[in-house]
């Protein structure tokens, strides 16, 4: 014991140190910067820039007065007011201290009696410093130390900042420091130690005064971690902080060099370096505020164009069920004039009722399309998952498409081999879309020649490929034609296309762990295939 109070003796007789000097100006340059900072964003127009602002300027009092009364100790009338001047600013740093708490902890939603009530403690505790002797009754100036004499009022005071400390604490333990807190609680208790230690413990019951400083400069981590904690939570819109807070920090480095330099030419060249930094500071943070102002102007685009897309699809989701009830029963009435129940038809008659029944299968199919689109991309599609005969869905749009490639003039040829492994696990339904879709474009978009089905096995899988031998897509077109509403360059306005077969038919066959794509040349025909797992 006997050795900590002679350590503690010996604090006494340590000089002020060097950096007392140095720091009370980092400490102004960083906390107006901030200040100007949040005010140049914000222009105080919300709560938490008003409580920032007002917590800055309480430190700057609190901090910069307590020096100067420390430098004027020689002057005690002087010393006094600047002392009082920063005790009178001490209990507001603690009250918007504990704004800011309330603030993180619980997004502003204070307990509005407990503020006010700490607000009128912080008031009476500043009128009470500045306009009497109770909390300070008066200061001693020996060796180049600034004692403070305590007054009866003193511990009332420090039982005021207590007070104010604990509801500071209260919310943010509460919240079970979570990291909208975090950083803003390790200020505070760094801020909090160093307080007791360099501005109650020692100067009041070891009458150790010349490190109060210490406690005093202990604001700037309060300052420090404060506006992390509120940048990082975005609590300020201040996108563009962190190339100014940088900046200044250069500019703050640079700025104290020059008053270390040595002679008149380390002085002159410090200053340049100094003066160009701020140039290029300053052009360094417009630029980055141009490019923040462009991409929020991207933002806001890309927003407009993804609630335009979904509109459309709302539209087109609507517009294919509207049409797809009708479209049903032309195709009954199609397929009954078909079978003569309206009587014997010529052999004119039935080839424009052929061509009205093909014209009608190809909007069913859109339609089809354009809800599968709507139904997949919003997690609505239901399947029917069963085992079949890939074989026999195949074999049926086959035929489904005879009549069609005939008017075309196309040869449509099926190649099943007889030992091929077909059993899949897959909607039936769905995959008759699939092969439906593919034939449907091959037949479109041939005009002679032939087209080729084909099943074969590899590797445990189940390949059906359809070949045509029309005009062949280049390899730009290939990279793109799987996706939504994109159609080959050929193919617009040579034949009606959306675009949407081949985008439903790859997001089926994904969907039943398969792979779809095409193999082409230009004017070599092209080749489209799937191939889907085996049902083991």
């Amino acid at each position: 014991m006997n050795v900590i109070l002679q350590s503690l003796g010996n604090l006494r007789d340590l000089p002020m140190p060097t950096f007392n000097k140095i720091a009370i100006i980092v400490i102004n340059f960083v906390a107006v910067s901030l200040v100007l900072t949040v005010l140049n964003h914000n222009k105080l127009k919300d709560r938490k820039s008003q409580i920032f602002v007002l917590m800055g300027i309480s430190m700057l009092g609190w901090v910069d007065f307590a020096y100067l009364a420390r430098i004027f100790g020689r002057m005690p009338e002087i010393s006094i007011i600047f002392l009082k001047i920063a005790w009178l600013s001490t209990p507001f740093v603690f009250f918007f201290t504990y704004m800011t708490s309330t603030l993180l902890a619980r997004e502003g939603k204070q307990n509005k009696i407990i503020t006010i009530s700490l607000l009128v403690v912080a008031i009476i505790l500043g009128i009470a410093t500045a306009f009497t002797n109770l909390t300070i009754a008066g200061i001693k100036y020996t060796n180049g130390i600034l004692d403070i004499v305590y007054g009866n009022g003193f511990f009332p005071y420090l039982g005021g900042v207590f007070i104010m400390m604990f509801f500071t604490l209260a919310p943010l333990v509460r919240t079970k420091i979570q990291s909208k807190s975090k950083f803003f609680l390790i200020g505070v208790i760094i801020f909090y130690i160093m307080n007791l230690a360099f501005n109650i413990t020692l100067p009041v019951f070891f009458h150790i005064t010349n490190l109060y400083f210490l406690g005093d400069y202990s604001t700037i981590f309060l300052l420090g971690f404060t506006m992390y904690a509120i940048l990082r939570h975005e609590l300020f819109e201040i996108k563009v902080f962190a190339t100014e807070a940088l900046t200044l920090i250069l500019w703050s480095i640079l700025f104290i060099k020059i008053f270390f330099s040595q002679n008149l030419t380390q002085i002159s060249i410090d200053s340049f370096v100094f003066a160009l930094t701020i140039v290029f500071g300053i052009l360094l943070i417009r630029s980055v505020r141009n490019e923040i102002k462009q991409r929020e102007k991207l933002e806001e685009l890309n927003k407009k164009i993804e609630e335009l897309d979904k509109r459309k699809d709302e539209f087109l989701n609507v517009a294919a069920h509207e049409l797809r009830a009708p479209m049903t029963a032309i195709k009954g009435y199609l397929s009954m004039l078909s079978e003569g129940d309206a009587g014997k038809l010529t052999p004119t008659q039935t080839d424009f009722l052929n061509e009205a029944t093909n014209g009608n299968d190809r909007l069913i199919r859109l339609v089809n399309n354009m809800l599968n689109i709507s139904r997949i991309e919003e997690g609505r599609m239901t399947y029917e998952m069963g085992d079949i005969n890939l074989s026999e869905i195949v074999k049926i749009v086959h035929d489904d498409y005879l009549h069609e490639a005939k008017e075309k003039n196309l040869v449509l040829n099926l190649e099943v081999p007889r030992d091929v492994k077909d059993k899949v696990y897959v909607d039936k339904d769905r995959i008759f879309e699939v092969v439906s879709n593919l034939l449907s474009n091959a037949i479109k978009y041939t005009d002679k020649g032939s087209i080729n089905i084909k099943l074969r096995n590899q590797d445990q899988k189940i390949i059906v490929e359809v070949e045509d031998t029309g005009p062949g897509i280049s390899e730009s077109d290939q990279q793109k034609l799987f996706q939504k509403f994109y159609r080959t360059e050929s193919a617009v306005g040579k034949a009606k296309g959306t675009g949407l077969g081949l985008y439903v038919s790859r997001l089926l066959v994904e969907k039943f762990r398969g792979e779809i794509g095409v193999k082409s040349q230009t004017g070599q025909g092209s080749t489209f295939w799937f191939k889907l797992p085996l049902k083991s």
